[in-house]
């Protein structure tokens, strides 16, 4: 049998909008974020973990690490959360996610074929190529087949794309 759906970040920003403080309680065999003032008992100890794994399932792990370093938040047993803690906590990471996605864009420029990006060119050079010398069409698909890599995890990791560039124009090759 499956665990029943954790609550999503919504639940946690509704809550929050609501009441000064949060708490987990269990209902209808599912954990039910809930707020106010003074918790009504019983209150689970599982707040904490909810809300992290809400923070990392909106935003991914590197933007919901910054903003449980910065709030210090981990998945330890916690009673309450402060719904001042959640506003600034979602806030951090969606600051963290723009960032991140923003710095992606920059480095699909940079590896950009059709753009003749610094880093397309010094991954074609290096392979003893002239990166002009690849026809237009070739390269507007090389960069329809990196677009993947670039939306699949943030932050972009400019190895892995120079070596999955490299395997691309090897291909091209034989």
């Amino acid at each position: 049998m499956a665990a029943p759906p954790a609550p999503g970040i919504d639940a946690f920003v509704g809550a929050a909008s609501a009441g000064r403080l949060l708490w987990a309680r269990w209902t209808d065999g599912r954990l039910q974020v809930c707020s106010g003032n003074t918790p009504a008992p019983p209150v689970s100890s599982e707040i904490g973990r909810l809300f992290v794994a809400a923070l990392r399932e909106q935003f991914g792990e590197a933007a919901s690490a910054v903003a449980e370093r910065e709030w210090r938040l981990g998945l330890q047993p916690r009673r309450l959360l402060p719904a001042r803690t959640v506003q600034h906590a979602v806030a951090c990471a969606e600051a963290a996610l723009s960032l991140l996605q923003a710095q992606s864009q920059l480095m699909q420029i940079e590896f950009s074929a059709a753009m003749l990006g610094w880093r397309f060119r010094r991954v074609a050079e290096t392979l003893g190529l002239d990166p002009a010398s690849l026809g237009v069409e070739r390269r507007q698909a090389l960069d329809q087949l990196l677009n993947a890599d670039f939306q699949a995890s943030l932050p972009a990791d400019a190895d892995v794309l120079a070596a999955r560039l490299k395997t691309l124009l090897m291909q091209a090759l034989h």
